[in-house]
């Protein structure tokens, strides 16, 4: 039976009506998004204006820099002031069209945050560079001025990881724009990430700069002035050394003493850092630094200053000639004895190449002690703040300078920021060739150095390699009026020598040769890296060959998705005449090179070469080859 209720009849909803909604609806965000129209412009303004600033900045000109970066915060502003208003809060909540609005704020937030760290900059630089700088000032650092720095430093790199944050929010694709924001994104992450990840890796040292030079408490620290004519494993031999006091950023230097203190150079014993296997039987100052890393050739040094009377140190400063050498390239000639006034381009030469030019002991002596006050005072001179630290970086980088401290933490920090001298870790194939002197001469000045390695891949990752180094000793003739004594002087042209090869982790040598004779494949450990020694001696104007067959057992990953990824890290020594070295990597028959780091070249079907004619950085490289791979160009 039917229901007595009435039934309401439907309503029909007319097609006038729905499309009048829907075009007020569309006439309301569009209203909305009339500040979008002007967003892609401001954008690229405010990037302009970055790169400007950026440019200003390496160029000295501040006036400049701050002119491109006031600039750059109004179109920021502008950007910000057109997406993040209630016109991009309903555009985002729009389905599918949403989606690129949401990005474009991204970015904008990701672009804010780069100005804002811009003007930190703009505001700091005058602290470190210029000729007014406040931050290095009559052999003393201002504490204060430090601590701006510090602070502005800890900013920026805050700012940084919020933009890497809001960039990572960018998807790869939208309706209507395509890959256009993505392709934006993958721009300012390639200015984005390196930044943060230096800021990061910055920002526990210069959390430590202000304690490091005694703003809570005075800090002392061993100057060690390093002779590169006569090698170490670490670098050059520390024949002269000088306490340095350092309290609320004001520097005090010891007196100086360099071999001739007889009792400070005397053998003698102190405890050896655990682990050290260069630390046998008693030493000399002179001979404490024979391990490669500064973590244990500095803490032997210390360790053997204090044994010989020296107060307890918080840490040590190395530096060699050629890093204040470098020093004098930014802050022009110095006036020293015997020589008078050079510069950097024959600094090196006249101090330690021209052993023959000293009237006697006494004046090579005293230009050992004149080197003392070249390092901090040029260091702690106002003004040229960038160009110095950038010097120093560099020398760090060449293992012509390190530090090691004694606070865990501060060494960390110096460790992060490629301060500490020390090996790679690497687990893959790795390139570290240094000598030792071993006749107490100087010829190392004249030292000629080549590595080649050659690197056969197998498809389990691992590799034989043959490696070959070439040492000539490229001294002048002898002109003493006795013979050359060939050892315990610093006038012999004769070179002798131990290289010591610190090869990669696991591996086993199958051959080992010695200007062609041949020896022993037993290896060595030091601190898990195997290391092969073999002993030299080259005549003057001679050259002799070392040649090692080994196998890598992982030269490369093997994921086995038919790629290969060959890994390689380099450590240079700090020589007068940087090292050359040569490196070519054959994949298995089948493979082919697909992608080349920078420095790479593929010169031939599935094979990639890198050389460097002078060693002077730690390099760390990935380079990939596929089974079936289009040859990378």
């Amino acid at each position: 039976m039917p229901s007595s209720r009435r039934r309401t009849p439907r309503r029909l909803v007319r097609p006038a009506t729905v499309i009048g909604g829907l075009l007020l609806l569309l006439v309301v965000l569009a209203l909305l998004a009339i500040p979008f129209r002007t967003a892609p412009a401001s954008a690229e303004h405010a990037r302009t204006d970055l790169e400007a600033a950026r440019d200003a900045l390496s160029a000295g000109d501040l006036d400049a820099a701050r002119t491109s970066i006031a600039g750059a915060r109004a179109h920021t502003d502008d950007l910000q002031g057109a997406i993040q208003g209630i016109g991009g809060d309903v555009w985002s909540l729009v389905p599918v069209v949403g989606a690129p609005v949401s990005d474009v704020r991204h970015l904008g937030n990701a672009l804010d945050r780069l100005t804002s760290t811009a003007e930190l900059a703009v505001e700091a630089w005058p602290t470190v560079n210029g000729k007014d700088a406040t931050l290095l000032r009559g052999g003393s650092v201002d504490v204060d001025a430090l601590r701006v720095l510090v602070d502005a430093v800890s900013t920026a790199s805050a700012n940084l990881d919020a933009a890497q944050v809001e960039l990572g929010a960018v998807h790869d694709s939208a309706l209507g724009v395509g890959t256009r924001l993505a392709d934006a994104r993958d721009q300012a992450e390639e200015v984005v990430t390196p930044l943060a990840s230096t800021a990061r890796a910055t920002k526990p040292l210069t959390d430590a700069l202000p304690d490091l030079f005694g703003a809570g408490e005075p800090r002392s620290y061993l100057l060690a002035l390093l002779n590169p004519s006569e090698q170490r494993f670490s670098g050059g031999a520390p024949l002269t050394l000088a306490p340095l006091t350092v309290s609320d950023g004001r520097l005090t230097v010891g007196e100086a003493r360099d071999t001739t203190d007889r009792d400070l150079y005397k053998v003698g014993r102190w405890p050896r850092v655990d682990g050290n296997p260069f630390h046998t039987g008693k030493l000399r100052i002179s001979t404490s630094t024979y391990a490669p890393d500064w973590s244990v050739s500095g803490e032997e040094l210390l360790r053997g200053w204090e044994r010989r009377g020296g107060a307890p140190q918080d840490g040590l400063v190395a530096v060699d000639v050629v890093a204040l050498a470098d020093l004098l390239r930014i802050t022009g000639p110095v006036d020293v004895p015997v020589y008078g006034t050079i510069d950097s381009s024959n600094f090196v030469q006249k101090l330690v190449g021209d052993y023959d030019a000293y009237p006697s002991n006494a004046a090579r002596h005293d230009l050992n002690l004149a080197l003392v006050p070249v390092f901090s005072d040029r260091l702690f001179s106002p003004g040229q703040g960038r160009q110095k630290i950038e010097s120093i970086r560099d020398s760090a980088r060449g293992r012509h300078f390190a530090l090691w401290m004694r606070d865990p933490d501060v060494q960390a920090a110096i460790t992060d920021v490629g301060l500490s001298g020390e090996l790679s870790d690497t687990d893959h194939d790795y390139l570290a060739v240094f000598n030792q002197n071993t006749n107490a001469s100087k010829s190392d000045y004249w030292q000629r150095r080549s590595v080649t390695s050659d690197v056969r891949l197998r498809e389990d990752g691992s590799a034989k390699v043959r490696m070959t180094v070439t040492v000539h000793n490229d001294s002048p003739p002898y002109i003493a009026p006795f013979g050359d004594p060939r050892g315990g002087t610093s006038l012999t042209r004769w070179n002798g020598m131990t290289l010591g090869v610190f090869l990669p982790e696991g591996v086993e040598v199958g051959s080992a040769t010695v200007a062609g004779k041949a020896v022993g494949t037993d290896v060595f450990d030091y601190y898990g890296r195997p290391y092969k020694l073999l002993r030299l001696t080259l005549p003057p104007t001679e050259t002799r060959t070392v040649e090692l067959e080994y196998v890598v057992p992982e030269a490369a990953t093997a994921p086995g998705d038919g790629t290969l990824a060959y890994r390689l890290d380099a450590t240079p020594q700090g020589m007068v005449v940087p090292q050359s070295v040569s490196v070519t990597v054959h994949w298995p028959a089948g493979y082919d090179v697909s992608d080349l780091p920078e420095g790479w070249t593929r010169s031939a079907a599935g094979t990639a070469t890198w050389a460097d004619p002078g060693l002077v950085t730690q390099p760390s490289f990935t380079v990939v080859g596929s089974s079936g791979a289009r040859p990378a160009p």
